[in-house]
């Protein structure tokens, strides 16, 4: 180039920021680019802030300068300022090959599941980059630390807050091969389908059609792979995915501790590691309702540290009962469980929150009593009652009648299926 990249960038989506809503503009606009081979809609793209500038390929950069100079006459965005002969003569050549583009689903192999929704493998650079030109990675601004804000027309709006000199140095080094590859964590979500199909027996993690992938940490090495890739589109480079499965509050948590890892128990790893989507209810439970702190990961329940109920006996008694069998139909279970759980432990805050110790004896708050609980919600909700009435209902079960301590009591304790059978049956 005979002038500073950035230069032109500033300048093109000045121009772009002046013509985006003029129809007439983006249509012909679209149609020189067209003309060169480049997919329609690609311009719309760039308008809608889809598409940065400053990673795209060099030969696109100049015919979208040449569209829009033939399209506006802006002579700061004039391409014989920017472009020698050959690199226009070379960037007219150019042809958008869609074959290459990639759609999903996606098939990852030699995967592994490091613990619920939280997977890891390794990729080749190319194909993530190949990911991000096909617009299959997305930048969510309600989760990526890296983002600012601009004022344009339409308001306030949020923007990559990219390191330029940030990303050449990085690029430098993947073209010098001195890179160092570490790990870039992408987000892959969905309300309304399955977002992943993990096979344990051949190790495939499946990206399934409809799902949505951010990327959650590894933005800038990202922008630099797509810059190196443009100039070498055969360097080999692979990179450590992380591949997560989080809602947005949980994105954002994971941000708040993304640097400060702490070693995780061997009962929660088991506990994390189980494919059962009434272990995605469980986990909901952990963060977002008043239970949360109140749930051990092992067999049994601390008492000085107020808790009430293991995992264990929420999964088993919510697969029992509910018996989700989609991440789908978990995620409805979760909200409605959190919902049940709040009114239960906000209306006896003492047993549950403030005193819970107090009151074990009155077998409140048994930890089996939570596999009750879960059938007493299902009931609640099987015969649409209002969870004001919930305090009411609780208020009259008779915690002393004998047969209802006779499971309590049992010498097999909390653990024992039977038991837990039991106890479910008892609230049917």
């Amino acid at each position: 180039m005979k002038k500073d990249r950035e230069s032109l960038e500033d300048n093109l989506l000045q121009v772009i920021d002046k013509i985006k809503h003029k129809r007439k503009n983006v249509e012909n606009i679209n149609k020189n680019l067209s003309s060169f081979g480049v997919s329609t809609g690609t311009f719309n793209e760039i308008t809608l802030g889809n598409a940065m500038l400053s990673s795209m390929d060099l030969k696109l950069l100049c015919l979208l300068s040449i569209a829009l100079h033939n399209e506006t006459g802006e002579n700061s965005i004039s391409p014989y300022d920017y472009f020698s002969d050959n690199e226009i003569k070379s960037a007219k050549e150019y042809v958008d090959n869609n074959n290459d583009r990639i759609s999903l689903p996606i098939e990852l192999k030699d995967t592994t599941i490091i613990e619920l929704e939280n997977y890891i493998t390794k990729i080749k650079l190319s194909f993530l980059v190949k990911m991000f030109h096909s617009q299959l990675i997305t930048y969510d601004y309600e989760t990526q630390r890296s983002a600012k804000y601009k004022r344009s027309k339409e308001g306030v709006v949020p923007v990559p807050d990219v390191n330029k000199k940030s990303v050449e140095d990085i690029s430098s080094h993947m073209l010098n091969e001195t890179y160092l590859a570490d790990m870039i964590t992408l987000n892959v979500y969905s309300e309304e389908v399955e977002p992943l199909t993990y096979d344990s027996k051949n190790r495939t993690l499946i990206i399934n059609e409809g799902a949505t992938i951010s990327i959650l940490d590894g933005f800038h090495r990202l922008q630099a792979g797509v810059k190196a890739i443009s100039v070498n589109p055969n360097l080999e480079l692979e990179l450590i995915l992380s591949i997560r499965s989080y809602d947005t509050d949980t994105a954002k948590k994971y941000f708040g501790q993304i640097n400060t890892v702490n070693v995780v128990k061997p009962e929660r790893i088991r506990e994390l590691k189980s494919e059962k989507h009434s272990d995605i209810v469980v986990r909901d439970l952990q963060l977002k309702s008043d239970l949360k702190g109140k749930i051990a990961s092992s067999t049994r329940i601390s008492e000085i540290a107020g808790q009430l109920t293991t995992f264990d006996i929420l999964s088993y008694s919510i697969d029992v009962v509910f018996g989700p069998t989609t991440k789908l139909e978990a995620i409805e279970v979760s909200e409605y469980l959190i919902d049940f759980f709040n009114y239960l432990v906000g209306s006896f805050v003492d047993e549950f929150l403030e005193n819970p110790n107090d009151y074990r004896k009155t077998n409140i708050n048994h930890p089996l009593m939570f596999a009750g609980y879960v059938q007493i919600a299902k009931n609640f909700k099987d015969e649409n009652k209002n969870l004001r009435d919930l305090k009411n209902f609780v208020e009259s079960i008779d915690f002393n009648d004998p047969k209802l301590l006779e499971i309590l009591e049992d010498r097999r304790g909390i653990n024992n299926k039977r038991n837990r059978n039991k106890l479910i049956d008892y609230f049917k």
